[in-house]
């Protein structure tokens, strides 16, 4: 293990665009100023994951696409932290203080598939935080509509994280999110967005970076 997280000589920071319209993708699909860059060489993991982000008043769209990771999916919802899929963490109310996640802190887990009475719709699921000090409110059933597709390599899934999903969600009060994301796969392991896989950014909000909630 690395000293120094490579990630943590920098303040990472992006502008999250504001849409007018998030949901459904085919009617909002994000675009090119939507993409946050790679950080993959910087911290040393295998690039991946590509994302895209956007936010209105309503909440956040997500959309992740990862290759390289084969076609065998492991998704459990009764067992979102171990689950194959793309994991969020978001806090609505950063200090970059706390190496604790508290109340305004959600960690995500969308799956591509293991949802609905044949497990092959995809679902989002509320995953713990490690060595939180103090629990969100439950996720609100219907709060986390997906989309995914299934390919030979991977998989992509689209997601609108509602209000509803992000307690203390208030963009007006508080321009900005606390934001990270991690591939977990049952045979490549943990692949984290933007620090090293031997760091503690599953439970420390302090290794997240920043999303500035920007205008178009």
């Amino acid at each position: 293990m690395p000293l120094v997280n490579p990630g943590s000589l920098f303040t990472f920071r992006f502008p999250c665009r504001k849409r007018k319209t998030l949901w459904p993708p085919a009617s909002a699909p994000l675009d090119e100023a939507c993409r946050l860059p790679s950080l993959a060489g910087i911290v040393g993991v295998p690039d991946l994951v590509s994302l895209w982000l956007a936010w209105n008043d309503s909440g956040l769209r997500v959309r992740g696409e990862m290759k390289g990771v084969g076609a065998s999916r492991w998704c459990q919802p009764t067992r979102p932290e171990d689950s194959d899929g793309l994991h969020l963490w978001i806090a609505t109310r950063p200090t970059g203080e706390s190496h604790r996640a508290g109340r305004f802190c959600r960690r995500l887990a969308l799956l591509p598939t293991g949802g609905g009475k044949l497990a092959d719709k995809p679902v989002a699921v509320a995953a713990v935080i490690p060595r939180t000090s103090e629990i969100p409110a439950e996720l609100p059933e219907g709060s986390v509509p997906m989309e995914a597709k299934l390919h030979a390599d991977g998989w992509s899934v689209e997601a609108h994280i509602t209000a509803a999903a992000l307690p203390g969600w208030d963009p007006a009060e508080i321009p900005r999110l606390g934001f990270f994301a991690a591939v977990i796969d049952r045979r490549l392991g943990r692949i984290p967005y933007g620090a090293p896989p031997e760091y503690p950014w599953e439970s420390d909000p302090t290794t997240w970076m920043e999303l500035d909630l920007a205008g178009a």
